[in-house]
């Protein structure tokens, strides 16, 4: 009775020590499997953090780089589509401008004195299809929106051989932390703009007009030369905005490079590093494989032994 009681103590002595022991060696074997795994996931995305438990503070740095990349590269965007408004605008006036020298060039011709009618009516000719350029102007599209236009970019603000449009209102790209550029000219300011109480086509009709009389243009040069200093006062200030937008979106570009320099200083895994790293892992699986069957194998028969 006595050996079957010590036997009986025994082997649930062993019992438990096996338990233990087989938890144990089960314990490390998941641990260097979610070690392998770790590692084997930083090789396939080459990223060191690839959840938020890899390191929680590492994660928030992370966010937070992502979220300030993407800020910006949306202000950089927004620069952009500013600069090809404005550079769309100043070709536009561009045009404008050689529309109108053209028209000076035709009144001082009108105004020589040595015309007859015939030169004249055909001058004038010349001049209403340059007021016919000037409504194309000021009807100038950027894709489907109308530059001169305000903000109500859908709508021709020349029609019926005028500029009608009354909405003023600036459009203003975000460019960064509240920062705005203006990136359009107010239509109104060029194409109704008063000299002398004659806006620019206006101007032009009447030149026209003299000269089907038979009459001398020479008093509208001044309205011309007005029209002219007004067209090229925007254009300076059109050009002065295309310079303050290239230099914002240069910076926009560097804080774009720096951004990205500092998320992958935090994210991007040393892959050399990490395949060492899962090479020693490895080694460290087979041994606790190894030493795990050999821990667990005796018997109760080995152990009466």
């Amino acid at each position: 009775m006595e050996l079957e009681e010590w036997v009986s103590r025994e082997v649930n002595g062993l019992r438990i020590t096996q338990n233990m022991l087989s938890t144990q060696v089960i314990r490390n074997i998941q641990t260097n499997y979610r070690s392998l795994s770790r590692y084997q996931e930083q090789i396939a995305s080459g990223k060191a953090i690839n959840k938020v438990s890899d390191d929680p503070v590492k994660s928030v740095q992370i966010m937070s780089y992502r979220s300030a990349l993407t800020e910006t590269e949306q202000f950089k965007r927004n620069a952009e589509d500013g600069l090809n408004w404005l550079e769309t605008t100043d070709r536009a006036l561009d045009d404008l401008t050689q529309v109108m020298q053209k028209v000076r060039e035709l009144t001082v011709q009108g105004s020589n004195g040595v015309n007859n009618n015939d030169s004249l009516e055909t001058i004038a000719k010349e001049l209403k299809a340059l007021k016919g350029n000037i409504g194309d102007i000021a009807n100038a599209r950027l894709g489907d929106r109308f530059l001169f236009a305000g903000t109500a970019t859908d709508t021709a603000p020349f029609e019926n051989g005028g500029f009608t449009s009354i909405n003023s209102d600036p459009l203003s790209w975000n460019v960064g932390q509240g920062i705005y550029m203006k990136v359009n000219v107010n239509g109104t300011d060029i194409f109704n703009f008063q000299a002398d109480g004659l806006n620019l086509v206006d101007t032009v009709e009447k030149i026209a007009g003299e000269l089907e009389a038979g009459n001398d243009p020479e008093q509208y040069l001044d309205h011309l030369d007005k029209q002219m200093s007004n067209l090229l006062a925007h254009r300076s200030i059109v050009g002065s905005n295309v310079n303050q937008l290239e230099m914002m979106a240069n910076r926009l570009d560097q804080t774009v490079l720096s951004t990205k320099s500092m998320l992958s200083k935090t994210e991007d895994a040393d892959l050399a590093e990490i395949i060492t790293n899962f090479t020693t892992q490895q080694t460290t699986l087979n041994a606790a494989l190894s030493s795990g069957a050999k821990a667990i194998q005796p018997s109760l028969v080995d152990f009466l032994r």
